[in-house]
Formats: C-alpha cells, sequence, structure tokens
C-alpha cells in the first residue's frame, strides 16, 4: 500500500507541481491538497495520512500551526515542510517541533525527492541550507544566552571548564565555596546545561577554558 499524502500550499501551480512529482513520479497516494490551514487540519484529521507536505506561510495562518494543532495526536504522521522563506527562527521552531524534513523552494527536484524518501522511510532530511541556517541559529542563541552570564558567572564557568575544582575557584577569585555553587547554579539555569560534562563542552566550545 503506498504511503498517504496531504499536500498544503496555498499557490495553485505549486501545489500541482507537487503533486504531479508525488503522485506520478513517485507513485505515491496524495488523498487531499489544501490551501489553507482550516482546509488541512480538517483534511488530516479525515484521512490520517503517513506525511503532511506543507507550506509555512498560509492564507490563514501557518504551515506549523497544523503540526501544534494536529502532531500531539497523529504520532504516526510525518511532516515535511518546504518553503520560500529562509528565516533562521524558522528553521529552530521546525526542530522544535519535530518536524522531520525541511526543504527550501530554492532547491532542486532531486533533492526534495531526497526528503521525501528519506523521511518516509523514518529519517530527518533537512537540505544543507536549512541545515546552516539551523546552526547559525543556534550560533546566535549560544552567543545571546552567554551574554546574560554576569562577569563572575564567566569567571566561575571559565575556571570550571578548566577544570579547577570549586574550592580552589572560590580561593583564587576570593570568594567563598558556597558563592561558587550558587553561581554554577545560575549559570546552568541560564544556559539551560545541567549535566557536567555538557558544561565542560560548553565551556570549551566558547572559549571560556582559554586563558583570559
Amino acid at each position: 500500500m503506498a504511503p498517504r499524502i496531504v499536500l498544503v500550499e496555498d499557490h495553485l501551480m505549486m501545489r500541482q507541481f507537487f503533486a504531479a512529482l508525488l503522485r506520478d513520479q513517485m507513485q505515491l497516494e496524495v488523498v487531499a491538497e489544501c490551501g489553507t490551514v482550516a482546509e488541512a487540519i480538517e483534511a488530516i484529521r479525515r484521512t490520517e495520512p503517513t506525511l503532511v507536505v506543507l507550506d509555512w506561510a498560509l492564507p490563514d495562518g501557518k504551515g506549523f500551526d497544523i503540526v501544534h494543532a494536529l502532531g500531539p495526536q497523529l504520532r504516526r504522521t510525518r511532516w515535511l515542510c518546504v518553503s520560500s522563506n529562509e528565516q533562521e527562527h524558522m528553521i529552530k521552531e521546525s526542530v522544535e517541533l519535530g518536524v522531520q524534513g525541511f526543504v527550501l523552494k530554492r532547491a532542486d527536484v532531486e533533492t526534495l525527492r531526497k526528503a521525501v524518501n528519506t523521511v518516509l522511510e523514518g529519517g530527518t532530511y533537512y537540505c544543507p541550507q536549512c541545515a546552516q541556517l539551523y546552526m547559525n541559529a543556534m550560533r546566535s542563541q549560544s552567543t545571546m544566552v552567554a551574554s546574560n552570564l554576569s562577569p563572575r558567572e564567566r569567571q566561575v564557568l571559565r575556571a570550571y571548564g578548566r577544570g579547577e575544582n570549586m574550592k580552589a575557584a572560590a580561593a583564587r577569585l576570593n570568594i567563598n565555596v558556597k558563592t561558587v555553587n550558587n553561581l554554577m547554579s545560575s549559570i546552568r539555569e541560564k544556559l539551560g546545561i545541567q549535566e557536567p560534562a555538557a558544561l565542560v563542552r560548553y565551556a570549551i566550545k566558547h572559549g571560556y577554558a582559554e586563558e583570559p
């Protein structure tokens, strides 16, 4: 039985192109073609497809609104976004939502075909441009988060990244050990990192283990 696909794309020409590619070239069953969030939600609920191929920008909302609404309910349905928008936050949001694939419309047809096959086979496929946008977004987030650390927190993180024990760090910084521990708790909360090894890796990656 062929995988069942729902297409969500508000531009008729693009929707017809996607349908022809999926149905005629890839022998997949396109069970619904939609142009709005509302139409898509109704069709997806009715058909419970294997895969939803959706645009990000739609007349009555975002494609991700559909994922928000139905993703938790339809655990077996997989999601592939195809969009002309090239914004870092959009790629980051798709990863956080659990969207399994993302392809920019400026990519070639072979890239889209590869994305569809990979996602249908249970994998994840973000085209190279999307992967780069995601890395840029994460780098910007890390820089922004790190900038929220106080000067004293940066000193403690630097000591931690070098493997210095907290008692020695406290003596060198002329503060007590309890203060160092409190600062470490604040650092973990701000960075969202609790695991010691991950915190060391963060410190090394972002230059905190280097000599000042």
